[in-house]
This record gives structure tokens, sequence and C-alpha cells, in this order.
């Protein structure tokens, strides 16, 4: 097994226990909305029937953890990774 392999079967664990889904779909979103311009954090997408419909892109006590602080440059990145590794059957 491979490092990535690790680290995949590891963060899926975490994922079961914080989403349900060792392979949650993810967005960018923000810890501090009004403090960046573009969404500074990713996370997984929240399944919350009132967040939704008011989309408002913030990280809010319903939605799901890990909201992880990586800045607006990473952000759109790693949520494109995130979600071609769980379009294409890996975990986490």
């Amino acid at each position: 097994m491979s490092a990535l392999d690790d680290a995949r079967r590891t963060a899926a664990e975490l994922l079961r226990t914080t989403t349900g889904s060792d392979r949650p779909k993810w967005r960018t979103t923000y810890t501090e909305y009004g403090v960046h311009d573009e969404p500074n954090a990713i996370a997984p997408v929240c399944t919350d029937e009132d967040h939704i419909a008011s989309e408002d892109p913030t990280a809010f006590g319903c939605c799901p953890e890990p909201v992880i602080d990586v800045g607006p440059e990473l952000a759109g990145y790693l949520v494109e990774l995130l979600n071609a590794d769980r379009e294409a059957g890996e975990p986490a």
C-alpha cells in the first residue's frame, strides 16, 4: 500500500464519522464572510435544508467538518481535486 493509499484510508475514516460518507462532495466556503473577496476554505457540502436554501456560502455550525482554511489561492483547486477523486471512486 502506498503513502497515498494510507492517507486516503485515514481521511475516509474521519470523513465517515463527520459526514456519514467516506467520499463527500466538497465545496469552497468562507470561514469569515466579508473578509476575503474569494472563498478561503474548503468543506464537505452542507446538507442542512435551511442553509442550502439560503445560498449563503459561509461555513456554519450546521456544516459537516472538517472546514479547512486553505486561503483563497488554493480553495478552488483543492475542491476540484477532491471532487475528481470522488467521481473516480477514490475515498476522501
